[in-house]
């Protein structure tokens, strides 16, 4: 699953990790065990689209034959083919979720660092701009990088604002090009979790689907829009987002699942 962070993975991941035959393999729940994270570690660099039943590295997985792994893909360019989908959330609400206008010193600081390794397996080309400029402006170059890339590519693609509005009809699209059979447990995930707990970025894992945030965007000042619209105004006009200066559109474009 290519994406960007703040995009809503970790909300699509519970879904489709409730299939019977997908395994997720990280960033659901707020702390990976350390054997996920050794195979999140050798997939990002792994060129074969297939591994063996009983790979040593997957050991303490229960999987079937049928079984699919899903990996998230946010925060480098994948230098090997690939099978899968794309994720995308309009940047407007990636920064209305995640950046504040003037972030005191510390946070900005802990933001540029973050930056700065997302840019190393990005482009590294990019790390002294994260040095120098405004963690928005870093958090923005490095979102249409990515996600041009990722179109460029060629993964037919969900955005966010359709899944969420309605998801029923975009998960069946996504468990059938991974080539599984359809099983409602999807739309039932959150029942999988105690009330209260939480997820990777803080989401409540217990909750379901919802548009709560999608108009968060909306409070944000002129200015910062404009900023954002300047610096992603390709991505948004390759993935069929439209742009009035007040209001977010949707459009169909080639290349949709």
């Amino acid at each position: 699953m290519a994406s960007f962070s703040r995009s809503g993975e970790t909300l699509l991941q519970r879904c489709l990790n409730a299939h019977p035959d997908i395994e997720v393999v990280h960033q659901i729940m707020a702390r990976d065990i350390p054997e996920d994270l050794e195979v999140f570690d050798k997939f990002t660099q792994r060129k074969e689209q297939h591994i063996d039943i009983d790979a040593p590295l997957l050991k303490h997985r229960n999987l079937k034959p049928s079984s699919v792994l899903l990996l998230k893909n946010a925060v480098w360019v994948h230098g090997h083919p690939r099978r899968g989908f794309t994720l995308v959330r309009n940047p407007f609400s990636l920064i209305a979720s995640s950046y504040r206008e003037a972030p005191p010193p510390d946070q900005a600081k802990r933001q540029r660092a973050q930056q700065i390794r997302w840019a190393r397996g990005i482009d590294p080309k990019m790390i002294n701009m994260m040095d120098g400029s405004k963690t928005i402006h870093g958090f923005l170059a490095l979102y249409s990088r990515k996600m041009l890339q990722d179109r460029r590519d060629g993964l037919p693609f969900v955005r966010y604002e359709d899944f969420v509005a309605e998801p029923e009809p975009w998960l069946r699209k996504i468990v059938a090009h991974l080539g599984l059979p359809w099983s409602d447990r999807v739309m039932k995930s959150h029942e999988d979790y105690a009330k209260g707990l939480k997820g990777h970025g803080g989401i409540k894992l217990w909750q379901p689907i919802n548009q709560g945030s999608t108009n968060k965007y909306k409070a944000m000042s002129e200015a910062v829009k404009a900023h954002i619209y300047g610096l992603t105004h390709e991505v948004l006009h390759q993935y069929g987002y439209t742009w009035d200066g007040e209001t977010l559109g949707l459009r169909a474009v080639d290349g949709m699942l």
